[in-house]
């Protein structure tokens, strides 16, 4: 009577991997009270993937007779079926959500009665986790930028708060799992001073069809991953291009690229997306220059003058409505052919209009990089001086301008 009474004295304990096989196998023992009842049951890998096949076997002492073990693969569309002598094999369904999923085993006495117990012995399922191009799936609209600083595309401040990246799901490629991104945007003033960047991380994933997985799928990256907590269902289809501040004429830049810290692997640079924009401003700006003149033409030169080694002027700027560049030609009031601001005096100097050719900003036109301060060219001055006839004058002047 011994035997018959295996299935109500069985107990379930867990004695640990009993061994290692090539893809790292787990094993699970089962044993009743009786020293001469042992029940082990292993699978074939640590890992699966949807649609791989997995191997369950069951190992028991030759002295057991009594009962019918069944094993039981609690994944709904997975079924164990027996292909020899204690050996079973079930395919992982494509639909599956991945975790970590059970084997049961149902046992059947010799009396008929039938029994299920629990066992620790797990199939661990896990998402493919390929990174997808970029190119692919990932969009900025409704207005696509320029491939780079120079081309940026020009729009007005809320045509850029509206700029969104969307993501086209369908074309993410099946098996390549969820995809991480980091949108990081960065903004460059027109003088040339780059302001600091800021970062935000969004998941996508191609849709399963089903609302309801799309949502368990949604919220269990959401909570496995901390960078992501902050993620909203409905940012797994577009995203909002964070933006901090939006200085006239400054350029935006927009660059997507996978988070390598959560997909571990070879880092392509090329797997990435970048476009520019430039945010529109006023296009007449006032501003304010300090150069050091020289006079190579005086229209009165018999009537001399000791020019002083300054001119300040405040200088009205012509700016092109789409590529936010000043053009070339300025104009400006001022105080000219003077040592000091204050040194305006019979002999020495005095007020004049403005003409001024920039050949700095000329080249600052085909070089975004060009410092933005420094400016250098000729000018032509209508020149007031105290208690001397007017004339006219052709200057070459370098200096700065605010």
């Amino acid at each position: 009577m011994v035997k018959s009474t295996f299935v109500e004295c069985i107990l379930l304990c867990v004695i640990g991997i009993l061994s290692i096989h090539a893809q790292s196998r787990t094993s699970i023992l089962i044993q009743s009270t009786f020293e001469d009842e042992n029940i082990g049951i292993s699978v074939d890998k640590s890992v699966y993937f949807p649609g791989d096949t997995v191997r369950l076997v069951i190992q028991r002492n030759d002295t057991a007779t009594a009962g019918i073990l069944t094993p039981i693969l609690a994944i709904e569309g997975a079924t164990l079926k027996s292909i020899g002598r204690r050996t079973y094999l079930a395919v992982i369904p494509q639909t599956v959500t991945p975790g970590l999923y059970p084997v049961r085993l149902k046992v059947t006495d010799p009396e008929g009665r039938r029994f299920r117990y629990e066992t620790d012995c797990v199939v661990a399922v896990e998402e493919f986790q390929d990174v997808e191009q970029l190119s692919r799936y990932v969009s900025i609209y409704p207005q696509t930028g320029g491939d780079n600083a120079r081309e940026a595309v020009t729009l007005d401040r809320e045509q850029i708060r509206n700029l969104e990246v969307g993501f086209q799901r369908d074309s993410i490629r099946l098996h390549m799992g969820p995809q991480f991104l980091r949108i990081t945007t960065s903004i460059l003033l027109r003088e040339g001073i780059a302001v600091p960047s800021y970062e935000r991380r969004v998941v996508t994933f191609r849709s399963h069809g089903d609302p309801d997985r799309n949502r368990a799928m949604f919220i269990q990256y959401r909570t496995a991953y901390g960078a992501y907590a902050n993620i909203r269902p409905e940012e797994l289809e577009h995203v909002l291009v964070p933006v901090d501040s939006l200085p006239d004429w400054a350029i935006l830049g927009i660059h997507i690229e996978p988070d390598y810290t959560i997909k571990i692997g070879a880092v392509d640079r090329s797997n990435a997306v970048a476009q520019y924009y430039r945010v529109r401003g006023s296009t007449i700006e006032a501003g304010f220059s300090l150069a050091i003149p020289k006079v190579l033409y005086d229209s009165r030169s018999v009537d001399t003058i000791q020019y002083g080694n300054y001119s300040a002027m405040v200088r009205l700027y012509f700016i092109s409505p789409e590529s936010g560049n000043r053009f070339p030609v300025s104009t400006g009031i001022g105080i000219f052919g003077v040592n000091s601001p204050v040194d305006v005096g019979t002999g020495r100097g005095g007020f004049a209009l403005s003409m001024f050719l920039d050949v700095a900003e000329m080249i600052r036109i085909v070089n975004v990089g060009f410092t933005k301060k420094v400016n250098f060219g000729l000018e032509v001055a209508p020149f007031l001086p105290i208690k001397k006839k007017a004339r006219l004058l052709l200057v070459a002047q370098a200096g700065f301008s605010f």
